[in-house]
């Protein structure tokens, strides 16, 4: 019997507003699952309609396993939310082979593979929805290997809708740079020569992350093939 709540799966706990997003989720009515410990869970007081896993959506058999699990323990996925973001860096004659696979395999393929099993599901079953979270390096080409994963999932968003239409929505949200302890670390000089460029005045947070997949989870019907930036303001295409 298929649960009667719809089914969500997170797949990054340290991605992009990992936290806040399956709160909101979970806040909505969702039945939410999600790559991480219960000590997590526990910690952020997420409630019991939130289940861990463990999960490896850089490696497709292990997707294929742990989504197959989720239906056959709901029945249903409704909501698929790709949310990685593995970053390095370094000057063009200093990329390693170890670090383009790095944010290749966990931000671009990891998308990939988890969107290819949420689809089939979906498909199966009349509809469903798949939110692909990157960033705007993907638009600016800031950190070139990190910006090609990133520019991969803008792309795979676009291609997956289109082959999933009509019933299988498909979107990417791009943030700017987040909010994170790190950069209070660097002192409040570098706080305010980052926030200074954004027109809004200020580094987007996990909260606006999760207030807006939690829209796309839920309306925007008419929402297929779109990259959303979640900047501020601060990249004018």
């Amino acid at each position: 019997m298929p649960s009667p709540e719809p089914v969500a799966i997170v797949t990054h706990w340290d991605g992009t507003a990992g936290p806040e997003i399956i709160l909101s989720l979970a806040n909505q009515g969702f039945r939410v699952v999600a790559p991480t410990t219960e000590e997590n869970l526990l910690m952020i007081g997420a409630p019991e309609t939130v289940m861990s896993i463990e999960l490896d959506p850089g490696h497709e058999a292990s997707v294929k396993e742990k989504f197959a699990g989720v239906v056959s323990l709901f029945g249903r996925i409704d909501v698929l939310v790709n949310n990685p973001m593995v970053w390095n860096d370094a000057a063009l004659a200093e990329i390693t082979e170890t670090m383009w696979a790095e944010v290749i395999t966990q931000n671009t393929k990891a998308t990939f593979y988890c969107a290819r099993a949420a689809a089939a599901v979906m498909q199966a079953r009349g509809g469903g929805r798949i939110i692909n979270i990157t960033s705007t390096a993907g638009l600016s080409g800031a950190h070139t290997q990190f910006a090609v994963s990133c520019a991969g999932i803008l792309s795979l968003t676009r291609s997956l809708a289109i082959e999933l239409a009509p019933s299988v929505r498909v979107n990417c949200i791009a943030t700017g740079l987040m909010d994170e302890p790190w950069i209070d670390e660097a002192g409040a000089d570098f706080r305010q020569s980052l926030e200074s460029k954004i027109p809004l005045s200020r580094l987007c947070r996990g909260a606006d992350v999760a207030e807006f997949v939690g829209f796309l989870a839920s309306s925007g019907d008419y929402f297929t093939a779109q990259t959303f930036t979640l900047d501020g303001g601060e990249f004018r295409r």
